[in-house]
């Protein structure tokens, strides 16, 4: 159903996984060749969120939720034509950020051959052998793992009835979301001899960490079609409306 939903929007589709986007502050052209949503801009150093384009220092706050889309405009739409582009703005809400955990994805792939440097580099600069640092490898496996838990998680809501069940549900998609962002900053880090240790410590902390919420996530969501406790906007096949 989604997947059919994205393939009749192509064209808003191609031009939302463009890898390139303008920073909001000085207009440069930024391109994005990591899974990382961390940006900053060469230019100015604007540190923004790739998703929402919105500064990067409200992320880390537990007000700000870059996941959930505010219905508010949906439910207050009186007229058709605001109707029709408050439910287009509320499909891109979630297109947008299954598309970008998509993409962050395929590029994983590509973080993989670059981490295989950082293993080798960090075999040079300290002590430790090739298996004490495949805890890189591991954390470049769980990011990869979780990014396509989150860009599914992203279709599930986008049909999910608001309410306080949709609500528990994107609060661990939040939760993980933020987690994963934040091993993917470790991971793709520059590596400094003095400081491989430490590094180790936090990106093998973190991993644990992701792959603890991961299962929740996973967890609650399965439980939940159990319980029949999941409420659809429309009709899903297979489940009541």
């Amino acid at each position: 159903m989604w997947l059919k939903k994205c393939q009749d929007d192509s064209e808003t589709a191609n031009w939302i996984k463009s890898n390139t986007k303008e920073c909001s502050k000085c207009q440069s052209t930024i391109e994005k060749n990591g899974g990382c949503n961390h940006m900053t801009c060469k230019k100015c150093k604007y540190e923004f969120c790739w998703v929402c384009m919105g500064p990067w220092t409200e992320h880390g706050t537990s007000w700000y939720s870059c996941n959930r889309y505010d219905e508010k405009a949906s439910v207050e739409a009186r007229d058709a034509q605001t109707r029709s582009r408050a439910s287009l703005e509320r499909y891109l809400h979630y297109y947008n950020r299954w598309a970008n955990h998509e993409q962050s994805a395929k590029l994983s792939m590509e973080l993989y051959a670059k981490t295989e440097k950082k293993m080798e580099e960090m075999q040079i600069t300290s002590e430790l052998t090739w298996i004490q640092v495949q805890f890189m490898k591991k954390a470049v496996d769980i990011v990869h793992k979780c990014r396509m838990t989150l860009k599914w998680t992203y279709a599930m809501a986008y049909y999910l009835a608001p309410g306080n069940h949709k609500e528990l549900f994107e609060d661990n998609q939040r939760d993980l979301e933020r987690a994963v962002e934040e091993l993917s900053e470790l991971i793709e880090a520059p590596i400094d001899p003095e400081t491989i240790m430490t590094l180790r410590q936090k990106v093998t902390d973190k991993t644990v960490y992701v792959q603890k919420r991961n299962e929740i996530l996973l967890e609650d969501t399965a439980k939940g079609y159990l319980e029949e406790r999941w409420s659809w906007n429309t009709t899903v096949e297979g489940f009541e409306a």
